[in-house]
Parts: C-alpha cells; sequence; structure tokens
C-alpha cells in the first residue's frame, strides 16, 4: 500500500498570551491584547501612522505628554488595552463595518507595530457558543 504523506508546515497553534494580538471595530477603537501593549513598552500614549500607498496603519509607543499621541486606556481587568482613533479614520477615509483581527501584526526596524487593513479576518459576526 502506497502512502503519500503531506506534511503540514503551519505549526502549533501559539497561546493568544504569547502572540501580537490587535483587532479594530466600527468604533474605530483599536484593542490590544496585554502581550501586545506589553511589547510596546506599556505606553501611556501612542503616535498613530498611516502609510497610505499600503495601507497600513503604525503604532509607535509616545511620552504621555505629547499633544499628537492617542491615549491607550486599560480595558477588561488589564487583559486589554484600546486606542479610540476615530480623528484618524475620519483623516485617512478608514471605514470598518465590524470587528476585524489584524492577522499579521508586525514590527519595523524602527519598533513600530504595524497592522496591515488588507490582511483582517472578521470577527464581528460570530456565532457565540452555547
Amino acid at each position: 500500500m502506497a502512502q503519500h504523506w503531506d506534511i503540514f508546515r503551519g505549526g502549533q497553534t501559539v497561546p493568544s498570551s504569547d502572540r501580537l494580538g490587535v483587532s479594530i471595530n466600527n468604533k474605530n477603537t483599536l484593542t490590544l491584547n496585554k502581550y501586545t501593549y506589553t511589547f510596546l513598552g506599556r505606553p501611556a500614549k501612542v503616535l498613530v501612522m498611516f502609510d497610505k500607498r499600503d495601507s497600513v496603519i503604525g503604532l509607535s509607543p509616545t511620552h504621555a505628554d505629547d499633544p499628537d499621541g492617542f491615549d491607550v486606556k486599560p480595558k477588561g481587568g488589564g487583559l486589554n488595552f484600546i486606542i479610540h482613533i476615530t480623528p484618524f479614520c475620519r483623516h485617512h477615509g478608514i471605514f470598518i463595518e465590524s470587528t476585524e483581527r489584524f492577522a499579521k501584526p508586525g514590527l519595523t526596524r524602527e519598533g513600530f507595530l504595524t497592522l496591515d487593513l488588507k490582511e483582517t479576518i472578521n470577527v464581528g459576526n460570530r456565532r457565540k457558543r452555547n
């Protein structure tokens, strides 16, 4: 009997507590998991940047007194952190219909967190478990 094995190259699932996790919802709120927030250095504020050509949002930690910074606030007992970016989304014409999780949050050499709007997973219309 011949067997033709196909090796799965995806690897095992990494726990959400050990990976970058960011989502955006229709209220223009970014939600970062605790790992991502810690990875950024636990900033009080972040600068929000946009690469219009590639549709990528960038986040960079900044000091608490930066007038251009957006506040990072704890949510859910410190398990998640939120950033309200409505003025940014309006300015750049970014419209989100439901909650989208960024599939591959990345990092630049400068230490910016990158969020590609072309690579998201819709998590807003999931069925709830009983």
